[in-house]
C-alpha cells in the first residue's frame, strides 16, 4: 500500500450546503438522471419508473469540487459513486511514488463497483478534474438493490465488462508498443473514436498536460515532449496549448504501426 492511501477523501458536500448555483447543478442533474436523460445503458437511468423511485431513496447527491478525491487505492470501500456530471480520473501509484492514470471516467459511470461486489478495498484512486456531481451509494445497500433488480444488475455487468475491454486494450498498447511514441500515438488515436473527417485530419480538444499524458502511458514528461516533437516535425501531429491536431489519421496509424 502506497503512502497516500492512508489520507482521507477530502470532504464532499453535501446537496444541503453547495451553494446556490451548485445547487440549481445538482437538481438538473437529478432530473437528468431520473428522466433517463443520459440515454445509455452505462449506469442505473434508463430503470423502469419504480426502480428509479427505489434508486432515488437508498442514493445522496453530491457536488464535488475540482482537485478533490471520491476515494483513495488502498481505503476500505465503502460505496459507489455514479458520475452525473464532470470527469474524474482514475489513477494507482507504485511504493515509488510514480503514477499511472488508468483512465479518465464520464458521466453514466460508475466508480468503485468492481471493488464494492468483490468486497475488496479501492484498486485506484478517483480524483475530480473538474466540478461535478455524483450519486454515492453504499455498498450495503447497492448490493441489495441489484439481488432484488435483475436489470439493474445486467446493468452493472455490462459496466464491468467494458472496464474489463478497456482494461485490456490499455494493456495490449503498454505492452505490445515498442516505443513511448507508438504508446502516445495510440493515445490520440483512442481519443478521435473512429475519426473519420476530412481529409484525414481531426482536431480535438487536449485537457491535460504533458505530465499526464506521461502518465497515461507510462513515461517520462520528457519522453513524451520529444515524442510530441519528433510527431510534429514528421507532420502527423501538432499540439498547441488545448488544440490537438491529428494531420492524418490514416498516416499517423502508418507510423506507428496501428491496425
Amino acid at each position: 500500500m502506497n503512502e497516500e492511501s492512508t489520507t482521507t477523501i477530502i470532504g464532499l458536500p453535501d446537496v444541503s450546503t453547495v451553494p446556490n448555483t451548485t445547487m440549481k447543478n445538482v437538481q438538473d442533474i437529478q432530473h437528468k438522471c431520473h428522466t433517463c436523460d443520459l440515454q445509455n445503458d452505462r449506469s442505473f437511468c434508463q430503470l423502469p419508473e419504480a426502480e428509479l423511485q427505489r434508486l432515488e431513496r437508498i442514493k445522496v447527491t453530491k457536488a464535488c469540487p475540482k482537485g478533490s478525491k471520491l476515494f483513495i487505492e488502498g481505503q476500505p470501500t465503502k460505496g459507489v459513486f455514479m458520475l452525473c456530471k464532470g470527469r474524474v480520473k482514475l489513477s494507482t501509484c507504485s511504493q515509488s511514488g510514480r503514477v499511472m492514470i488508468l483512465g479518465i471516467a464520464e458521466p453514466g459511470d460508475i466508480l468503485g463497483l468492481s471493488s464494492a461486489l468483490s468486497s475488496t478495498e479501492y484498486e485506484a484512486t478517483a480524483e475530480v478534474l473538474e466540478a461535478c456531481q455524483v450519486n454515492y451509494i453504499e455498498t450495503s445497500e447497492l448490493l441489495h438493490f441489484l439481488k432484488t433488480n435483475p436489470e439493474a444488475c445486467l446493468n452493472a455487468a455490462r459496466q464491468l465488462g467494458r472496464s474489463y475491454q478497456k482494461a485490456f486494450r490499455q494493456i495490449c498498447s503498454l505492452g505490445l508498443s515498442d516505443t513511448a511514441a507508438d504508446k502516445l500515438g495510440k493515445l490520440f488515436l483512442a481519443w478521435t473514436g473512429n475519426g473519420n473527417g476530412a481529409s484525414g485530419r481531426i482536431r480535438i480538444k487536449n485537457h491535460f498536460t504533458h505530465e499526464e499524458i506521461a502518465e497515461m502511458i507510462g513515461a517520462s514528461r520528457e519522453t513524451v515532449t520529444r515524442a510530441l516533437k519528433q510527431f510534429r516535425e514528421s507532420n502527423l501531429v501538432t499540439l498547441k496549448g488545448s488544440d490537438l491536431v491529428i494531420h492524418d489519421r490514416q498516416r499517423l496509424k502508418a507510423a506507428i504501426g496501428g491496425d
